[in-house]
């Protein structure tokens, strides 16, 4: 296997070298960045990151070449407290990071279309044929969307999405076994924790959840995947009928809490879950003694990067694609999708919109969007004789480290505004580290001999080496929101509440009282009115069906 990869390597190599000796440096002089006016703009984010620091040299690139600075609130508490004080108030910064619609719904956000057609060619040629999917119902574009859109070739063996996550050290302690069901996986796991009752001096968690605030979908959204379907949200589509019916209530469901219940009665599921925030979630998985959960590996990437720097790589996570049982096709990898739904608007007390569309504009050139993605040439990489990237091992360290890239990128630049993937138009990687040569010297020990016992390349490859094709609505979580104040949005508050009410005592309470738990959720659930977001939402899935299939 190992020969087969260099071999790989060799090929692709060989592939770029032709390819950038025909068209390199043609590339980069083409974007090149005009001289504007400086402005400071302020954002609202979400991303739980540190204040840039003044010294911190890509935020001063960006100040020296685009003539931007930012001014930075960053969340702080419950999204739905904060964005509800803001919309009351209408106490608007220049730009905001959404991740649902209410903003938009609140009229919170300018129209951007003639704005991005004026100003705006990079960011026109940056969405291609993508550029109407980002459309409201009203059809306007109100916000750009941060990832998922691919230019050139995809070249990522990463994988962030959904998975059951384990650490690395259970799997090889056990011998990399075949883990394919959910039993298989729980008793991996519960196996490990009864050898190992301690890890570095504290009690061993074999499983932890995720319920706090909006990324509680942690909790309900395992059986989904456990039973084969793919990422939409909080429901599944017959692609027969377009019916959509939500998951919550099914019996894959009611199989999963059941087997959450009966885990807990055994002393292995972790009780903090459902008072911890997100930081002490993140802090609890970053000492090493949690050994699996269902989660995005976005949303703990920081607990996985501190292990790292902590020198327990062994006990960072590996995603499994596990299902209920073996006859089921796992559907949790999906093709690479516009991260819709999520990203920047620009809000209607913007102090210069033009000027915001024209910075964005200038991020998304070819030039600036390698130093966000690769860093600044000469200081964090640098070419060859043959003109080819490299990183020195002491770059390659700093690249690693949490610390570091919060000292040195721009990080919630690059977390919320528009972003290349894929390939640059010199045919290298994006992301430096999925160049071949830097992906074998970085790749460690640990990670090629999960791979080589799994015969796969890469975690991407692990969850799915061949995933099925998109379907055409996919995904439904982007779909819009029910509006404020209708029927099927307070049947989706009711339900959410409920949820987050009902499950956790489900969870927590004696085996012997499973039945009558669920049988009380489930009616209170239909009490709700769950049909009613349900018929919302396919009704939504069947206009999408329908604007998009004119789009192919």
């Amino acid at each position: 296997m190992k020969n087969m990869v260099r071999a790989t390597g060799l090929m692709l190599g060989l592939v770029v070298f032709l390819f950038v000796t025909g068209c390199a440096k043609k590339n980069e002089s083409a974007s090149a960045v005009p001289t504007r006016k400086p402005i400071t703009i302020s954002v609202f984010t979400i991303q739980s990151r540190q204040q840039p620091n003044p010294d911190n040299k890509a935020y001063k690139y960006l100040k020296e070449k685009l003539g931007v600075t930012f001014e930075w609130d960053i969340l702080v508490g419950e999204l739905a407290q904060k964005r509800g004080v803001m919309i009351a108030g209408e106490d608007y910064p220049d730009v905001i990071e959404i991740n649902e619609t209410q903003f938009i719904d609140a009229g919170a956000l300018i129209p951007l279309e003639d704005l991005v057609e004026k100003y705006g060619p990079n960011i026109k040629a940056h969405f291609g044929d993508q550029w109407d999917k980002l459309r409201s119902p009203d059809g306007h574009i109100y916000y750009l969307t941060n990832w998922g859109i691919i230019h050139n070739k995809d070249q990522s063996p990463y994988y962030g999405a959904s998975a059951m996550w384990i650490q690395k050290e259970v799997l090889k302690e056990a011998g990399y076994p075949k883990v394919v069901t959910m039993d298989q996986y729980f008793d991996l796991l519960i196996n490990y924790a009864k050898k190992h009752p301690t890890i570095n001096g504290q009690k061993t968690i074999p499983f932890t959840i995720l319920t706090y605030d909006w990324h509680a979908f942690c909790l309900w959204n395992p059986p989904n995947f456990l039973a084969g379907n793919p990422n939409d949200g909080n429901g599944v589509v017959n692609p027969n009928t377009l019916q959509y019916k939500t998951f919550f209530t099914m019996d894959i469901s009611k199989r999963w809490f059941k087997k959450l219940n009966e885990l807990n009665a055994q002393g292995y599921i972790d009780k903090a879950a459902f008072s911890d925030n997100y930081d002490q979630y993140l802090a609890k998985l970053a000492t090493g003694r949690v050994l699996g959960m269902h989660d995005q590996r976005w949303q703990f990437q920081n607990a996985d990067d501190a292990l790292r720097d902590a020198g327990m790589y062994n006990r960072t996570f590996a995603p499994l694609p596990v299902v209920f049982d073996a006859s089921i096709r796992p559907h949790y990898r999906d093709y690479p999708i516009p991260n819709l739904g999520r990203g920047v608007g620009i809000s209607k007390k913007a102090k210069d919109p033009v000027r915001i569309i024209q910075f964005i504009n200038d991020l998304l050139s070819e030039e600036v969007q390698r130093m966000m993605q690769w860093g600044i040439e000469g200081e964090d990489w640098q070419r060859n004789e043959k003109g080819e990237p490299y990183r020195t091992p002491e770059q390659r360290k700093n690249w690693e480290n949490i610390t570091w890239q919060e000292q040195n990128r721009a990080l919630l630049v690059r977390d919320i505004f528009p972003n290349w993937e894929g390939s640059f138009n010199d045919g290298y990687p994006w992301d430096l580290t999925y160049y071949y040569p830097e992906r074998e010297a970085i790749t460690r020990p640990e990670d090629k001999e999960l791979w080589q016992a799994y015969g796969v390349t890469s975690y991407a490859e692990l969850m799915d080496k061949n995933p099925p094709p998109n379907p055409i609505w996919y995904p439904t979580w982007n779909l819009p929101n029910p509006p404020d104040g209708s029927d099927a949005q307070i049947a989706l508050q009711r339900c959410d509440q409920t949820m987050r009410k009902y499950l956790p005592k489900i969870i927590l309470a004696p085996p012997a009282d499973f039945e009558k738990l669920w049988a009380e959720y489930v009616d209170q659930m239909n009490k709700n009115g769950i049909s009613i977001y349900e018929a919302y939402m396919e009704d939504q899935v069947k206009k999408r069906v329908a604007a998009w299939s004119k789009k192919k």
